[in-house]
Protein backbone atom coordinates (compact mmCIF):
# COMPACT_ATOMS: atom_id res chain seq x y z
CA UNK A 1 0.00 0.00 0.00
CA UNK A 2 2.81 2.93 -0.72
CA UNK A 3 6.01 2.97 -0.88
CA UNK A 4 9.02 0.69 1.12
CA UNK A 5 13.08 1.82 1.81
CA UNK A 6 12.17 5.08 2.77
CA UNK A 7 9.69 6.29 -0.32
CA UNK A 8 6.84 7.72 0.35
CA UNK A 9 3.76 5.99 1.36
CA UNK A 10 0.60 6.82 2.32
CA UNK A 11 -1.76 5.83 4.86
CA UNK A 12 -4.68 3.62 4.43
CA UNK A 13 -8.29 5.30 4.33
CA UNK A 14 -8.80 6.18 8.29
CA UNK A 15 -5.97 5.45 9.01
CA UNK A 16 -3.70 7.86 11.15
CA UNK A 17 -0.80 6.00 12.80
CA UNK A 18 1.30 9.16 15.28
CA UNK A 19 4.69 7.57 16.09
CA UNK A 20 5.63 3.60 16.96
CA UNK A 21 2.46 2.50 15.70
CA UNK A 22 0.30 4.43 17.80
CA UNK A 23 -2.93 5.32 16.67
CA UNK A 24 -5.20 8.31 16.98
CA UNK A 25 -8.64 9.34 16.05
CA UNK A 26 -10.04 11.30 13.40
CA UNK A 27 -12.97 13.30 12.33
CA UNK A 28 -16.24 11.39 11.53
CA UNK A 29 -16.64 13.56 8.59
CA UNK A 30 -13.03 12.42 7.85
CA UNK A 31 -13.36 9.05 8.10
CA UNK A 32 -16.48 8.65 6.18
CA UNK A 33 -14.87 11.05 3.21
CA UNK A 34 -11.92 8.69 2.80
CA UNK A 35 -14.31 5.65 2.56
CA UNK A 36 -16.79 7.66 0.26
CA UNK A 37 -19.40 7.82 1.96
CA UNK A 38 -19.79 11.68 1.96
CA UNK A 39 -21.63 12.94 -1.26
CA UNK A 40 -22.47 9.02 -2.20
CA UNK A 41 -26.29 9.13 -3.06
CA UNK A 42 -28.19 6.23 -2.43
CA UNK A 43 -28.61 5.28 -5.59
CA UNK A 44 -25.42 4.70 -6.71
CA UNK A 45 -24.28 2.99 -2.92
CA UNK A 46 -27.34 0.25 -4.15
CA UNK A 47 -27.19 0.22 -8.01
CA UNK A 48 -23.49 -0.23 -8.43
CA UNK A 49 -22.70 -3.67 -10.17
CA UNK A 50 -20.08 -6.05 -9.26
CA UNK A 51 -17.08 -6.30 -11.31
CA UNK A 52 -17.02 -8.53 -13.71
CA UNK A 53 -14.79 -10.93 -13.70
CA UNK A 54 -12.32 -11.41 -16.40
CA UNK A 55 -12.03 -13.70 -19.04
CA UNK A 56 -10.82 -16.92 -17.43
CA UNK A 57 -13.04 -20.36 -15.65
CA UNK A 58 -11.25 -19.87 -12.51
CA UNK A 59 -12.98 -19.34 -8.99
CA UNK A 60 -12.63 -16.36 -7.95
CA UNK A 61 -11.94 -16.27 -3.72
CA UNK A 62 -14.89 -15.71 -1.97
CA UNK A 63 -14.35 -12.37 0.37
CA UNK A 64 -15.29 -13.52 3.17
CA UNK A 65 -14.27 -17.96 3.77
CA UNK A 66 -16.37 -18.22 7.11
CA UNK A 67 -13.99 -16.61 9.52
CA UNK A 68 -15.63 -16.72 13.08
CA UNK A 69 -14.33 -13.31 14.26
CA UNK A 70 -14.14 -9.65 12.67
CA UNK A 71 -11.48 -6.92 13.89
CA UNK A 72 -12.35 -3.39 13.56
CA UNK A 73 -9.80 -2.06 11.16
CA UNK A 74 -11.17 1.81 10.54
CA UNK A 75 -10.91 3.94 13.06
CA UNK A 76 -14.64 3.43 13.63
CA UNK A 77 -17.50 1.37 12.65
CA UNK A 78 -21.03 1.65 13.05
CA UNK A 79 -23.28 -1.69 13.67
CA UNK A 80 -26.77 -1.45 12.19
CA UNK A 81 -29.96 -2.94 13.09
CA UNK A 82 -30.25 -4.23 9.23
CA UNK A 83 -27.75 -4.72 6.60
CA UNK A 84 -28.32 -1.23 5.33
CA UNK A 85 -26.61 2.57 6.11
CA UNK A 86 -30.36 3.99 6.35
CA UNK A 87 -31.22 1.20 9.77
CA UNK A 88 -30.51 2.53 12.85
CA UNK A 89 -27.52 2.50 14.47
CA UNK A 90 -26.98 0.35 17.81
CA UNK A 91 -23.35 0.41 18.38
CA UNK A 92 -20.43 2.00 17.36
CA UNK A 93 -17.06 -0.08 17.49
CA UNK A 94 -13.80 1.50 17.61
CA UNK A 95 -10.57 0.30 15.67
CA UNK A 96 -9.48 -3.12 16.83
CA UNK A 97 -12.65 -4.20 18.55
CA UNK A 98 -13.38 -8.01 17.74
CA UNK A 99 -16.63 -9.61 17.45
CA UNK A 100 -18.29 -12.65 16.60
CA UNK A 101 -19.41 -13.37 13.11
CA UNK A 102 -22.50 -15.17 13.18
CA UNK A 103 -23.21 -15.39 9.39
CA UNK A 104 -22.48 -13.29 5.99
CA UNK A 105 -25.78 -11.83 4.67
CA UNK A 106 -26.27 -9.91 1.20
CA UNK A 107 -27.66 -6.56 1.46
CA UNK A 108 -26.95 -2.92 0.74
CA UNK A 109 -23.99 -2.64 -1.89
CA UNK A 110 -22.34 0.60 -0.13
CA UNK A 111 -19.58 -0.30 -2.43
CA UNK A 112 -19.74 -1.33 -6.30
CA UNK A 113 -17.82 -4.17 -4.96
CA UNK A 114 -19.14 -6.34 -2.40
CA UNK A 115 -22.84 -5.98 -0.89
CA UNK A 116 -21.96 -8.11 1.93
CA UNK A 117 -22.55 -7.85 5.70
CA UNK A 118 -21.94 -9.72 8.38
CA UNK A 119 -24.51 -10.71 11.17
CA UNK A 120 -22.68 -9.84 14.38
CA UNK A 121 -23.37 -10.27 18.30
CA UNK A 122 -23.27 -6.19 18.27
CA UNK A 123 -25.37 -5.24 14.87
CA UNK A 124 -24.66 -5.66 11.34
CA UNK A 125 -21.38 -4.61 9.58
CA UNK A 126 -20.54 -3.86 6.22
CA UNK A 127 -17.79 -6.45 5.58
CA UNK A 128 -15.29 -4.45 3.69
CA UNK A 129 -13.78 -2.67 6.39
CA UNK A 130 -12.97 -5.09 9.09
CA UNK A 131 -11.02 -7.92 8.88
CA UNK A 132 -11.42 -12.01 8.86
CA UNK A 133 -10.08 -13.79 11.94
CA UNK A 134 -10.01 -17.28 12.50
CA UNK A 135 -9.56 -18.94 15.40
CA UNK A 136 -6.36 -20.49 16.45
CA UNK A 137 -4.96 -22.07 19.96
CA UNK A 138 -2.18 -20.59 21.63
CA UNK A 139 1.12 -21.41 20.01
CA UNK A 140 4.30 -23.63 22.39
CA UNK A 141 6.88 -21.21 22.53
CA UNK A 142 10.06 -22.56 20.16
CA UNK A 143 13.49 -22.16 21.68
CA UNK A 144 15.57 -24.04 18.52
CA UNK A 145 15.32 -21.42 16.46
CA UNK A 146 18.19 -21.43 14.11
CA UNK A 147 19.06 -18.64 13.10
CA UNK A 148 15.82 -17.11 12.79
CA UNK A 149 12.44 -18.08 11.56
CA UNK A 150 9.45 -16.46 9.95
CA UNK A 151 6.40 -16.65 12.13
CA UNK A 152 2.46 -14.92 11.61
CA UNK A 153 0.53 -13.59 14.04
CA UNK A 154 -2.52 -15.81 14.61
CA UNK A 155 -4.08 -13.60 17.37
CA UNK A 156 -6.26 -10.02 16.20
CA UNK A 157 -3.82 -8.13 17.62
CA UNK A 158 -0.94 -8.20 19.92
CA UNK A 159 0.90 -5.02 21.80
CA UNK A 160 5.09 -5.45 20.99
CA UNK A 161 7.56 -3.64 23.03
CA UNK A 162 11.16 -2.57 22.85
CA UNK A 163 12.48 -5.00 25.28
CA UNK A 164 10.34 -7.70 27.49
CA UNK A 165 8.98 -5.70 29.87
CA UNK A 166 5.24 -4.81 29.07
CA UNK A 167 4.92 -2.68 32.91
CA UNK A 168 7.38 -0.33 31.24
CA UNK A 169 5.47 2.34 29.41
CA UNK A 170 8.68 3.61 27.63
CA UNK A 171 8.92 0.06 26.94
CA UNK A 172 5.90 0.18 24.18
CA UNK A 173 6.23 -0.06 20.38
CA UNK A 174 2.56 -0.15 18.73
CA UNK A 175 0.68 -3.10 18.01
CA UNK A 176 0.62 -5.73 15.19
CA UNK A 177 -1.96 -7.37 13.52
CA UNK A 178 -3.25 -11.05 12.74
CA UNK A 179 -1.53 -12.08 9.41
CA UNK A 180 1.42 -10.01 10.24
CA UNK A 181 4.20 -11.75 9.45
CA UNK A 182 7.68 -11.52 11.27
CA UNK A 183 11.42 -12.27 11.61
CA UNK A 184 11.59 -14.19 15.42
CA UNK A 185 15.58 -15.23 16.08
CA UNK A 186 15.19 -15.42 19.88
CA UNK A 187 12.93 -16.97 22.89
CA UNK A 188 13.26 -15.13 26.03
CA UNK A 189 11.49 -14.57 29.35
CA UNK A 190 9.88 -11.21 30.08
CA UNK A 191 9.39 -9.32 33.70
CA UNK A 192 5.93 -10.84 33.33
CA UNK A 193 7.40 -14.50 33.82
CA UNK A 194 5.85 -15.29 29.74
CA UNK A 195 7.73 -16.34 26.71
CA UNK A 196 8.52 -13.54 24.59
CA UNK A 197 10.06 -13.85 21.02
CA UNK A 198 12.77 -10.99 20.03
CA UNK A 199 11.52 -9.93 16.01
CA UNK A 200 14.00 -8.42 14.34
CA UNK A 201 13.36 -5.94 11.26
CA UNK A 202 15.14 -3.91 8.72
CA UNK A 203 16.53 -1.11 11.35
CA UNK A 204 14.85 -2.26 15.04
CA UNK A 205 14.24 -4.93 17.31
CA UNK A 206 10.82 -5.54 19.06
CA UNK A 207 9.39 -8.24 21.38
CA UNK A 208 6.17 -10.00 20.94
CA UNK A 209 4.19 -12.56 23.19
CA UNK A 210 5.84 -15.95 21.83
CA UNK A 211 2.04 -17.77 21.97
CA UNK A 212 0.92 -15.49 19.56
CA UNK A 213 3.20 -15.94 16.91
CA UNK A 214 2.81 -19.41 14.82
CA UNK A 215 6.03 -20.45 13.10
CA UNK A 216 5.71 -21.20 9.32
CA UNK A 217 6.72 -24.57 8.46
CA UNK A 218 9.58 -24.25 5.57
CA UNK A 219 7.41 -26.34 3.36
CA UNK A 220 5.12 -23.26 3.17
CA UNK A 221 7.47 -21.30 1.80
CA UNK A 222 9.03 -23.15 -1.02
CA UNK A 223 8.68 -22.34 -4.23
CA UNK A 224 5.48 -22.58 -6.39
CA UNK A 225 5.65 -24.32 -10.07
CA UNK A 226 9.31 -24.64 -9.90
CA UNK A 227 9.40 -26.58 -13.36
CA UNK A 228 7.90 -23.92 -15.14
CA UNK A 229 10.33 -22.09 -16.73
CA UNK A 230 10.48 -17.86 -15.72
CA UNK A 231 9.81 -16.59 -19.07
CA UNK A 232 6.49 -19.12 -18.92
CA UNK A 233 5.34 -17.36 -16.19
CA UNK A 234 2.90 -13.96 -16.70
CA UNK A 235 1.05 -12.18 -13.93
CA UNK A 236 -1.86 -10.15 -15.62
CA UNK A 237 -3.18 -7.24 -13.42
CA UNK A 238 -6.29 -5.61 -14.90
CA UNK A 239 -6.99 -1.88 -12.97
CA UNK A 240 -10.58 -2.14 -14.36
CA UNK A 241 -11.27 -5.10 -13.20
CA UNK A 242 -9.44 -5.11 -10.08
CA UNK A 243 -8.17 -8.67 -10.83
CA UNK A 244 -4.63 -10.23 -10.59
CA UNK A 245 -4.29 -13.29 -12.73
CA UNK A 246 -1.24 -15.69 -12.40
CA UNK A 247 -0.45 -17.36 -16.26
CA UNK A 248 1.60 -20.83 -16.93
CA UNK A 249 2.47 -21.14 -21.09
CA UNK A 250 -0.46 -18.81 -21.58
CA UNK A 251 -3.35 -20.80 -19.17
CA UNK A 252 -4.67 -19.06 -16.29
CA UNK A 253 -3.55 -21.00 -12.60
CA UNK A 254 -4.78 -18.52 -10.06
CA UNK A 255 -6.72 -15.78 -9.66
CA UNK A 256 -7.86 -13.20 -6.91
CA UNK A 257 -9.53 -9.76 -6.60
CA UNK A 258 -7.20 -7.17 -5.80
CA UNK A 259 -7.06 -3.35 -4.58
CA UNK A 260 -5.14 -1.15 -6.67
CA UNK A 261 -3.88 2.53 -6.41
CA UNK A 262 -6.37 5.25 -6.00
CA UNK A 263 -7.11 7.70 -9.13
CA UNK A 264 -4.29 10.07 -7.92
CA UNK A 265 -1.79 7.90 -6.87
CA UNK A 266 -2.21 5.39 -9.40
CA UNK A 267 -1.01 1.66 -10.03
CA UNK A 268 1.46 2.57 -12.86
CA UNK A 269 0.43 0.58 -16.57
CA UNK A 270 2.82 -1.30 -18.42
CA UNK A 271 5.19 -4.12 -18.34
CA UNK A 272 7.39 -5.01 -15.46
CA UNK A 273 9.01 -6.98 -13.27
CA UNK A 274 9.40 -8.78 -10.24
CA UNK A 275 12.89 -7.33 -8.78
CA UNK A 276 12.52 -7.47 -5.20
CA UNK A 277 10.99 -9.93 -2.52
CA UNK A 278 10.98 -9.67 1.08
CA UNK A 279 9.04 -12.08 3.05
CA UNK A 280 7.86 -9.24 5.45
CA UNK A 281 8.65 -5.30 5.77
CA UNK A 282 7.46 -3.03 7.99
CA UNK A 283 6.03 -0.10 5.29
CA UNK A 284 6.69 3.60 6.96
CA UNK A 285 6.25 6.84 5.62
CA UNK A 286 8.97 9.27 4.88
CA UNK A 287 7.10 12.15 6.10
CA UNK A 288 6.87 13.31 9.86
CA UNK A 289 5.13 11.73 12.09
CA UNK A 290 2.56 14.62 12.65
CA UNK A 291 1.80 14.95 9.32
CA UNK A 292 -1.52 13.51 8.58
CA UNK A 293 0.15 10.85 5.54
CA UNK A 294 2.34 9.43 8.09
CA UNK A 295 1.60 5.93 8.93
CA UNK A 296 3.70 3.03 10.55
CA UNK A 297 2.20 -0.66 9.08
CA UNK A 298 5.07 -3.54 11.04
CA UNK A 299 4.65 -7.04 9.73
CA UNK A 300 3.01 -6.11 6.01
CA UNK A 301 3.22 -10.29 4.44
CA UNK A 302 4.89 -11.52 1.61
CA UNK A 303 5.96 -8.66 -0.62
CA UNK A 304 7.21 -8.08 -4.42
CA UNK A 305 8.14 -4.94 -5.33
CA UNK A 306 7.76 -4.54 -9.22
CA UNK A 307 7.80 -1.27 -10.72
CA UNK A 308 9.39 2.12 -9.85
CA UNK A 309 8.44 4.26 -6.61
CA UNK A 310 8.46 0.60 -4.74
CA UNK A 311 4.95 -0.21 -6.04
CA UNK A 312 4.67 -3.60 -4.86
CA UNK A 313 2.10 -6.46 -4.54
CA UNK A 314 1.94 -7.42 -0.67
CA UNK A 315 -0.33 -9.04 1.69
CA UNK A 316 -2.73 -6.43 3.37
CA UNK A 317 -4.35 -6.58 7.11
CA UNK A 318 -6.39 -3.32 7.46
CA UNK A 319 -9.21 -3.99 5.21
CA UNK A 320 -11.02 -6.33 3.56
CA UNK A 321 -12.14 -4.27 0.43
CA UNK A 322 -10.99 -6.31 -2.54
CA UNK A 323 -12.48 -5.27 -5.85
CA UNK A 324 -11.66 -1.66 -6.39
CA UNK A 325 -9.01 0.73 -5.86
CA UNK A 326 -8.02 2.32 -2.41
CA UNK A 327 -4.04 1.91 -2.19
CA UNK A 328 -1.02 4.25 -2.91
CA UNK A 329 0.12 3.07 -5.81
CA UNK A 330 0.96 -0.82 -4.35
CA UNK A 331 -1.74 -4.39 -5.13
CA UNK A 332 -3.57 -5.08 -2.03
CA UNK A 333 -4.10 -8.84 -1.80
CA UNK A 334 -5.27 -10.59 1.18
CA UNK A 335 -2.15 -12.38 3.25
CA UNK A 336 -2.93 -15.81 1.95
CA UNK A 337 -3.18 -14.36 -2.02
CA UNK A 338 0.13 -12.33 -1.13
CA UNK A 339 1.79 -15.58 0.23
CA UNK A 340 0.76 -17.60 -3.15
CA UNK A 341 2.40 -14.98 -5.56
CA UNK A 342 5.41 -15.06 -3.59
CA UNK A 343 6.09 -18.51 -3.80
CA UNK A 344 5.09 -18.83 -7.39
CA UNK A 345 7.01 -15.62 -8.57
CA UNK A 346 10.79 -14.92 -9.30
CA UNK A 347 12.95 -14.67 -8.22
CA UNK A 348 13.55 -17.45 -5.84
CA UNK A 349 14.15 -15.90 -2.63
CA UNK A 350 16.47 -17.49 0.09
CA UNK A 351 14.52 -17.36 3.38
CA UNK A 352 17.47 -16.88 5.64
CA UNK A 353 17.23 -13.15 4.07
CA UNK A 354 15.16 -9.87 5.14
CA UNK A 355 15.29 -8.89 1.19
CA UNK A 356 16.63 -10.28 -1.76
CA UNK A 357 16.99 -8.47 -5.24
CA UNK A 358 17.55 -9.22 -8.67
CA UNK A 359 20.91 -7.87 -10.27
CA UNK A 360 19.19 -6.95 -13.46
CA UNK A 361 15.71 -5.41 -13.00
CA UNK A 362 14.58 -7.82 -16.21
CA UNK A 363 15.08 -11.29 -14.51
CA UNK A 364 12.15 -11.81 -12.68
CA UNK A 365 8.50 -12.62 -13.37
CA UNK A 366 6.82 -10.35 -16.17
CA UNK A 367 3.87 -8.24 -14.39
CA UNK A 368 1.64 -6.62 -17.29
CA UNK A 369 -0.42 -4.13 -15.85
CA UNK A 370 -3.57 -3.06 -18.37
CA UNK A 371 -6.29 -0.12 -17.75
Amino acid sequence: HGRGKGGKRHSPPGFSPVGNGAISMVSRRAILKTIGLVGLSTAAARTGLLPARAETSLQFPERWNGEPLARIAQAYQNARAEPHTDAPVVAELLRDEVVRVRRVVRGEQVFWNSDLWLETNRGYLYAAFVQPVRFHLPQKPQADLGEGRWAQLIVPYSDVYKKPDPFDPEAEAGRIYYGGVFRVEELVTGTDGRSWYRIREMYQTIYARATHLRLIPEEELTPLSPDVPPEEKVLRLSLSEQTLIAYEYGEPVWASYVSTGVAHRPTPEGVHYVWDKRISERMVASTASDDPDFYNLPGVPFVCYFAPNWIAIHGTYWHNDYGRPRSSGCVNLTPEGARWVWRWTTPVAPLDRLYYQTRNRLEGTKVIVTA
